[in-house]
């Protein structure tokens, strides 16, 4: 059992069983029962990983052995769950077995409060590992409660009430590929909810991913997605990353969407739909977004990247309608400020047929300005080249709200370091493609010499 995997500031991650196994679970879990003396009833999940189901079954025995109630999901997502920490008021904590976007042969744990509120994990690693080195452990005489819960009806209601019922979805066809993962578990019922035609892709569990690694940021992993929108004239396609939190969109003619368009067509939707409200988003959104939102009068907020804070921000701030992470999370004020790529997803296919036009009309509608991918580059300081550009660009404008945002007249830069790596991540946008090329150009020579 090695415990230098709860050295985490958030969630836990470990090649399975070198790192993590059963009994690192049972210990780990009845720890974490034991320290949370309010939590009496737990729900526990997982993800289609090979390692999951077992690792479950070593949950749910330290909770019956610690004296708790349990309360097991299944297979669950993760807006899935962070729906039910707040529709079942009667669960205290919820777990997640889960690594994420890590490799098979990962797995892991996260866990969140009633609410979606986020376990703040700086501390509480230290005590649980603490505890284990040095607890005799006893199994508690308690009564206690086992139940089985499906949720995925609940939750495809939940989304439901985003979109307008009267939007005529069943005009599209939808190409879904779950990547051999849990988007399966309820993409049929919201095809059926909402009536749009659903072409289901690798829809069959199975964590060896016989066909891609769900993680559709990689090209490699989309061909066979767009190849299948190609085949069958299909007007849209979604993707689903390992936990299904993180969605990707591509379009009838084979482009696959930015963050920065995907946000400003749900912003769009959002402005209209709600009176004055603010919409929050990080550094390196496009100006398409702020454009739109002071079109409308609305306002715009900037916060770093990271679902923390994004989450307190918006809790803090009741106006705060709708909110983007660079990272591919879609957050909503009536998902009790929860990110959701279901909601994301339902709120652009109704954009798209309130427009009655094909998804890629749509999406050069909003595409004004030219971006480049965030590019990263290994560097030797990421500090001194941080320092470096800001006095290269010194008279232009500079924040450092988000580490280094630069902006000039007719394109911007932001520049962040790696929090574990020694790279530097760009990203830049422009006016124009000759101007985007030119000016990135620049950047990245400066930052890889």
């Amino acid at each position: 059992m090695n415990l230098e995997v709860l050295d985490k500031s958030y969630d836990i991650r470990g090649i399975f069983p070198s790192e993590i196994n059963e009994e690192f679970y049972y210990k780990l879990g009845f720890a974490f029962a034991v320290l949370q003396k309010w939590a009496m009833t737990f729900a526990v999940w997982c993800d289609s990983r090979l390692s999951s189901d077992t690792l479950k079954k070593s949950m749910i025995e330290w909770i019956i052995d610690a004296g708790k109630n349990v309360v097991d999901l299944w297979l669950c997502s993760t807006d899935m769950v962070y729906f039910a920490s707040w529709e079942y008021e009667k669960i205290d904590i919820w777990m997640m077995i889960t690594a994420s976007h890590n490799p098979k042969e990962y797995n892991g744990l996260k866990s969140c409060l009633k609410n979606a509120v986020p376990i703040n994990m700086m501390t509480f690693w230290k005590d649980i590992k603490n505890f284990i080195l040095k607890w005799d452990f006893k199994i508690f005489d308690s009564k206690w409660l086992y139940e089985n819960k499906d949720i995925s009806d609940d939750f495809v209601d939940h989304i439901s009430t985003f979109v307008d019922s009267n939007s005529n979805f069943e005009n599209y066809k939808v190409v879904a590929d779950a990547g051999n993962w849990v988007a399966w578990v309820f993409m049929n019922k919201l095809s059926s909810k909402l009536k749009f035609d659903l072409i289901p892709l690798f829809f069959e569990p199975d964590g060896n991913f016989p066909n891609h690694h769900p993680s559709p940021i990689e090209p490699k992993n989309v061909i066979d997605l767009i190849n299948k929108v190609q085949e069958e004239k299909a007007d849209l396609w979604v993707a689903f990353d390992w936990d299904a939190d993180r969605m990707y969109i591509c379009d009838n003619e084979g482009m696959v969407w930015s963050g920065t368009i995907t946000t400003a067509m749900i912003a769009k939707m959002m402005l209209a739909k709600n009176s004055w409200k603010k919409i929050l988003y990080n550094a390196v959104c496009g100006n398409i977004v702020s454009d739109i939102i002071n079109e409308n009068n609305w306002i715009w907020l900037i916060e770093k990247v990271g679902h923390v804070y994004m989450k307190e921000t918006m809790a803090n701030d009741e106006n705060i309608i709708f909110g983007w992470e660079h990272s591919g999370h879609y957050y909503f004020r009536n998902n009790w400020n929860a990110d959701s790529w279901v909601i994301a997803f339902a709120v652009i296919l109704e954009l798209i047929s309130k427009s009655w036009k094909q998804s890629s009309e749509l999406r050069k509608e909003f595409e004004k300005y030219h971006s480049i991918d965030e590019t990263n580059s290994k560097v030797i300081s990421a500090s001194d080249k941080l320092e470096q550009l800001k006095e290269i660009y010194k008279d232009w404008k500079q924040d450092e709200f988000d580490w280094l945002t630069v902006r000039f007249d007719n394109w911007w830069l932001n520049v962040r370091p790696s929090s574990n790596e020694p790279l530097l991540r760009l990203n830049v946008e422009a006016n124009t493609e000759e101007l985007l090329k030119e000016k990135s150009k620049e950047v990245l020579n400066f930052i890889r010499n």
